[in-house]
């Protein structure tokens, strides 16, 4: 359990600290920003993603149910230090305090992870007692769905997650190359809304 929690720890704060780096950059792509409110776009697109390599781990081991909620948890305060880091390094006011940092650090998480995570855990579940038969069809739907819950903070690629991990259980030797395509739709599916921006002149 406590590899499971400090798991989930670092790897929503490594997503923190890439939201508030990216946040006060200067990257673009024509009008496709990532930073400001386009840093968003680093913990839609990755606390869904980092379900799967830790999830997929977990099970191989024969972790259970209570291990991958435990990671979740994890991630949902690892995230949560968005906000602390930004009053630590970046305060809009300099009266604020770790306190003011609290609610942040709190909900953070419910924005961008459980809402994927719950998503994930009902793919995870569906795609296991789908037969070998409907495997495609199961994987059709999980892209279907991705891509139409897509832009509401990346909630609906966490159905793409937890259908590549059972994907990963079902085809353990073909684990990395699942990872590497969940990545590839992740970042296309996940920027659906988006891609007019980067075709869009800019000012």
């Amino acid at each position: 359990m406590k590899v499971a929690l400090g798991a989930g720890l670092v790897a929503g704060a490594l997503i923190a600290i890439l939201t508030v780096s990216l946040e006060h950059g200067r990257i673009a792509f024509g009008a496709y920003a990532l930073y400001g409110n386009g840093a968003l776009i680093a913990p839609s697109l990755l606390a869904p993603f980092a379900l799967y390599p830790v999830w997929t781990w977990t099970l191989r081991r024969g972790g259970r149910a209570l291990e991958l909620a435990v990671y979740v948890v994890g991630l949902h305060f690892g995230l949560g230090l968005t906000s602390p880091l930004e009053v630590v390094f970046f305060p809009s006011d300099p009266d604020l305090t770790l306190v003011d940092a609290l609610p942040g650090l709190l909900l953070t998480g419910a924005i961008f992870v459980l809402p994927a995570a719950l998503l994930a855990g009902f793919a995870l579940w569906a795609v296991r007692r789908a037969p070998d038969s409907l495997i495609g069809v199961a994987v059709v739907v999980a892209v279907v769905t991705a891509a139409l819950l897509g832009f509401v903070y990346g909630i609906g690629l966490g159905v793409l997650a937890g259908a590549a991990v059972a994907l990963a259980e079902r085809r353990p030797q073909g684990a990395v190359v699942i990872g590497l395509g969940l990545a590839m739709l992740v970042l296309v599916l996940g920027n659906l809304p988006y891609l007019s921006l980067l075709f869009a002149p800019t000012r």
